[in-house]
């Protein structure tokens, strides 16, 4: 897999850091580098996905008490992490959060430092401590599409399941598929497919989420905010408008978003997400009409607290019962 030009360039003063002289090269926080290096944090983690491919740099998966804020152990793989955890000191016993408990670092290769000190430089060693940079989550690092295209296995162990306490899903899907395919011809239809596979994975990456997996003609997609994910079915649907005649017609998705509470897991040995999120955002996206974004409250509540969040018209708001769900929820129906 060729790299991608902006994150090749990103490489070079990630490199230049670890060369030099002076400055810390053990368990370095993201925020921290990103900071240090002039880059978006999110920028960096993909470059530092390549270098951890590269062999230039070592990834750490650091686990924290959500009770006294101990460190309590680190892991170089996901699938090395547990569900459940224990911190002897304050005796508490609880379920391990990728967005609250697991924070993620980076440290030079030891191939990086013997090419630094046959240099003749030197680096301190200690670990980087900086309370005004929020830690990188292990979250953060899953929601990176760089992470995704170098470790598409690296995941919670077969028997294991992760908690994340709020992300925000997207499914999408086509509207009318099984038509366009009688009627354009299984080339040409799974061509257009494809093509606008290529058009959401473009716009998920732009907002800031990841691509997870293709489920027929529907996508499944991840973020840390339901604005985010929003922007992204908005931003497709556009796209996917202004290409209508080049396409020869226009393909119409039909969107769901959801935020809450789910499972990271390894399925088909590969990460995914499970459970209540995920099967909500499912069932929104089915009630969608198509060039619309269905949501619910919480990602409502999204929208209406984020200054940046795309402008929206509320065309519909009704309470919905889903399938698997004990009680109706509130739904709204979004269109720009």
């Amino acid at each position: 897999m060729s790299l991608n030009p902006d994150r090749q360039e990103a490489l070079v003063p990630l490199r230049e850091y670890f060369l030099s002289a002076g400055g810390p090269d053990s368990h370095l926080s993201p925020g921290w580098l990103a900071q240090r290096l002039g880059m978006e944090e999110r920028e960096l983690l993909g470059a530092l996905a390549y270098a951890v491919r590269d062999g230039l740099v070592e990834l750490h998966w650091e686990v924290y008490c959500p009770g006294c804020g101990l460190g309590l152990e680190e892991f170089e793989k996901l699938d090395e992490a547990r569900l459940m955890n224990e911190c002897e000191p304050c005796g508490l016993h609880f379920e391990l959060h990728l967005d609250r408990d697991v924070r993620v670092t980076f440290s030079a290769s030891e191939r990086l430092r013997r090419e630094r000190d046959a240099g003749g430089a030197r680096a301190e060693p200690a670990r980087l401590e900086d309370e005004s940079v929020p830690p990188t989550r292990g979250l953060d690092l899953l929601l990176v599409p760089a992470f995704h295209e170098m470790f598409a296995g690296e995941a919670p162990a077969p028997d294991e399941s992760l908690r994340i306490g709020r992300v925000a899903i997207l499914f999408t899907d086509l509207k009318g598929s099984t038509a366009m395919y009688a009627e354009r011809g299984d080339p040409l239809a799974y061509r257009l497919v494809r093509d606008h596979f290529a058009i959401l994975a473009e716009a998920i990456e732009r907002n800031r989420g990841v691509f997870i997996k293709t489920i027929g003609d529907a996508v499944m997609a991840s973020f840390a905010s339901g604005v985010d994910a929003v922007s992204a079915a908005f931003e497709s649907q556009t796209e996917l408008h202004a290409r209508a005649e080049a396409m020869g017609g226009e393909l119409i998705i039909k969107a769901g978003v959801h935020a809450g509470a789910c499972l990271s897991v390894r399925l088909n040995e590969r990460l995914d997400f499970f459970g209540g999120a995920v099967n909500t955002a499912a069932r929104v996206q089915g009630l969608s009409h198509g060039n619309d974004v269905v949501v619910t409250d919480a990602v409502l509540a999204d929208l209406q607290a984020e200054a940046s969040a795309p402008q929206f018209q509320i065309i519909e708001t009704s309470e919905a019962e889903l399938r698997g769900l004990p009680a109706p929820i509130q739904i709204h129906r979004l269109r720009q």
